[in-house]
């Protein structure tokens, strides 16, 4: 991406030197807006920093002189886009104007599965984006199925619904605890960076075996309904069916990430393994059959003529 030339045909920029913490300033209300950029930046910030400027100028409700410090190392960035800021925003912005969806979702879709071959081409493939490791790993999180923590230096990338590290910068210890948790961790060399890539779920088939009944004609929710009348009694059953069922909606509703059976289980079954209040039904007998059906019903219905 030819990001100074795109942000050349809709602003002014110069580039001048200063000491404060300020990477950019975009002064919006000119016509065309003006933006300074400071002159000694790394390459790869400076990218960032005028992906960053540019969204500020397209982003119609972003108003007024916007001074920026491009700090794609805090928790702010890591968990961009809440709705509010226009830093979050702009970082937003930049980061999928850098790294494309439409170019890295079909290549994150492979990394499914833990496989250490995959991970190394993907990550080879990142680079191309000449963005800091750590705004890539950022953008490659976004595309992942829960479960998937990258760590680089004290800092973190992790994909959505994974357990959260803590506030970086974190300390070794934190890393440390985190990774001996990990159902898996692999290291990387990336960008001259060491990473840490860890899976917290189980990577592809889930820790039980279902014994596959023919003559099982009930829906899932028929199942879950009785699992949880066995475990928690009739008067509780439906609100807690409605409970579990939001725990897996909300872990699936991006339906742009390359869901698959074993992983919409394992990702579940660690959810509601963390829930006080409903991780007893994972003791039911049927609750696996629960699991395997909805699983199923989830895959075929986003594989269908519509999808």
């Amino acid at each position: 991406m030819d990001i100074k030339s795109l942000l050349l045909e809709k602003a002014q920029v110069e580039y001048a030197s200063w000491s404060h913490e300020c990477d950019a300033v975009t002064v919006l209300g000119e016509n065309p807006p003006r933006v300074f950029v400071k002159s000694d930046l790394h390459l790869l910030r400076e990218r960032f920093t005028l992906a960053h400027e540019y969204a500020h100028i397209q982003l119609p409700w972003h108003v007024g002189t916007v001074n920026c410090h491009i700090d794609t190392t805090s928790e702010e960035y890591s968990v961009a886009a809440v709705a509010g800021s226009q830093e979050r925003e702009a970082n937003e912005f930049a980061s999928r104007l850098l790294v494309p969806d439409r170019w890295i979702s079909p290549m994150a879709g492979s990394l499914t599965s833990f496989e250490r071959p995959a991970m190394q081409g993907m990550l080879d493939a990142l680079a191309c984006a000449e963005v800091s490791a750590h705004a890539g790993l950022i953008a490659l999180s976004r595309h992942l199925l829960p479960g998937h923590a990258f760590f680089i230096d004290q800092n973190f990338a992790i994909s959505r619904g994974t357990s959260w590290p803590g506030r970086a910068p974190l300390t070794d210890g934190e890393i440390e605890q985190y990774l001996e948790r990990s159902v898996t961790v692999e290291e990387f060399t990336h960008q001259g960076r060491n990473i840490f890539w860890a899976l917290t779920t189980e990577p592809s088939e889930p820790r039980f075996i279902v014994q596959k009944n023919p003559d099982d004609d009930r829906t899932p929710h028929q199942v879950l309904i009785a699992c949880c009348t066995r475990i928690f009694g009739e008067g509780f059953a439906k609100s807690k069916a409605m409970s579990i069922n939001g725990v897996v909606g909300g872990m699936i509703n991006d339906s742009d990430l390359h869901w698959h059976e074993s992983a919409i289980i394992s990702v579940v079954r660690q959810r509601i393994e963390a829930k006080d209040d409903l991780k007893d039904v994972l003791t039911d007998h049927d609750f696996a059959i629960y699991l395997e059906k909805k699983a199923q019903t989830i895959v075929q219905k986003r594989s269908g003529p519509s999808q």
